[in-house]
């Protein structure tokens, strides 16, 4: 869950990280803790908003983008300098070509966060 204020953002996660695969769930005593938390939010912050958080698809499909036009930049400079700049400009062209058709299909794939009203928290939204 991600507490927004005027100034910055806190994020608070119901579980913490102990090694590869394993993590602590503590959502008997984090949704309690969000409740209360929410309760004086309201009262003191009248301007901040709860937003639920999760898998951002959108921004990985744009970090990929980036790496794409990085590695197809690399290509290009290297190909050049190597003396094969037709075949440089031939795979560079092909990235490019993909990375277009990421960007056309982006819209599809970026979520919009709910932002969710601290004084009426919608009671599935916590166990």
């Amino acid at each position: 869950m991600v507490l927004q204020f005027a100034r910055g953002r806190c994020v608070i996660a119901s579980h913490s990280w102990r090694g590869p695969g394993r993590f602590d769930d503590r959502t008997d005593s984090y949704s309690p803790f969000v409740r209360t938390l929410a309760a004086r939010a309201a009262g003191l912050a009248p301007r901040a908003r709860f937003a639920t958080t999760g898998l951002q698809v959108g921004e990985a499909f744009l970090w990929t983008i980036g790496l794409l036009g990085i590695g197809a930049a690399v290509l290009l400079v290297t190909s050049i300098s190597a003396g094969a700049a037709s075949l440089g400009i031939a795979l560079s062209a092909r990235l490019l070509f993909v990375m277009i058709l990421m960007l056309a299909a982006l819209p599809w794939f970026t979520g919009r966060t709910e932002t969710l009203d601290p004084a009426s928290l919608p009671g599935d939204l916590l166990p």
